[in-house]
């Protein structure tokens, strides 16, 4: 998937608004370039977050709209409560409980970290560019009322993104859970 193909393929997939109502659904947010260049991750990830972005908001209760002084710097630069051992992270955003929606630079992944659970790590996607594929099949997923096998198509494009500590897994059935 290409960055202009994600953007394209995430915005269809959020609910239309009432006529005349702009709710600013899909909206993305542009991430500082010398950041991006200095990221320890894969071209193709780098790529959508040069291009594109990533979304404002995004299900499940996750928001990237962190200012830019944040964004993409190591968490304990950006966080005054974090020391150097959290070098390694590099803020994305956060969810709906307040917790960091990181980078991690030591494998390219995407994670956050849990506050309620002295910062443990709790894995997202193996890179961006799943996660970013992750998004658009959580919008897709809620948009058709949970028509298609989730996990299936989940692990098409990250299976270990399917792992009982992971959190789609838990997050995709709360959010069915509270729509059914």
């Amino acid at each position: 998937m290409t960055p202009r193909e994600f953007k394209t393929r995430f915005q269809k997939a959020q609910e239309p608004a009432p006529e005349g109502v702009d709710l600013d659904l899909g909206r993305f947010r542009d991430f500082p370039r010398e950041r991006i260049e200095e990221l320890k991750i894969d071209e193709a990830s780098k790529a959508l977050l040069r291009e594109v972005g990533l979304p404002e908001e995004a299900a499940p209760f996750l928001s990237f709209g962190d200012g830019p002084d944040k964004v993409l710097k190591k968490l304990s630069s950006a966080s005054s409560f974090l020391d150097r051992e959290f070098d390694r992270y590099r803020l994305l955003g956060s969810n709906g409980s307040g917790d960091f929606v990181c980078i991690d630079e030591s494998d390219g992944s995407v994670i956050y970290l849990n506050h309620d659970s002295n910062m443990k790590r709790v894995f997202i996607n193996s890179s961006v560019l799943q996660f970013a594929e992750s998004l658009c099949l959580m919008a897709e997923a809620i948009q058709s009322d949970f028509a298609f096998d989730f996990g299936l198509a989940l692990a098409r494009i990250d299976p270990a993104a399917l792992n009982l500590d992971a959190m789609w897994p838990v997050e995709y059935e709360m959010i069915k859970g509270s729509m059914g």
